[in-house]
């Protein structure tokens, strides 16, 4: 089976929805998450809950697996907004769009909304907004 082609963030238009797409939140994951942070808080631990930004680089791993990012971009804001908390492990569920594209000396501005679900129980479970700065058209 051929792999589909990733799409180039910077062709896309603004409003593109990206289709949507499920993934797993392991412990695995989560331990290294929290090993690469160097994250030391045992509440996660104590809880059973993964750490929000985990969940979020999670949904945005995902994402990079439908777009291509063009030479040179730089990831440049993040805002992350917990609906509930995420248990580990769990199944959940991404959808996107390209919120914003704008234009500034040369480089272009991009704003990628996200949501995050809980599968199990078909619920919210995280938001938030990425914004990416890139060369027009990437660099080589």
């Amino acid at each position: 089976m051929a792999v589909p082609a990733r799409a180039l963030l910077s062709d896309l238009p603004t409003g593109h929805e990206f289709p949507p797409s499920t993934f797993e939140l392991t412990q695995d994951y989560v331990d290294e998450y929290l090993a690469a942070t160097n994250d030391r808080n045992d509440i996660y631990k104590d809880t059973g809950l993964a750490p929000p930004l985990a969940v979020a680089a999670r949904a945005l791993g995902t994402l990079l697996d439908v777009i291509e990012l063009p030479a040179g971009s730089l990831h440049t804001g993040q805002e992350v907004e917990m609906k509930a908390g995420v248990p580990v492990p769990s199944a959940l569920e991404l959808a996107g769009r390209l919120a914003r594209r704008s234009m500034r000396a040369g480089l272009m501005i991009v704003v990628l909304e996200f949501h995050v679900s809980l599968m199990d129980q078909n619920a919210p479970a995280l938001a938030g907004k990425t914004t990416l700065m890139m060369p027009q058209g990437g660099v080589g």
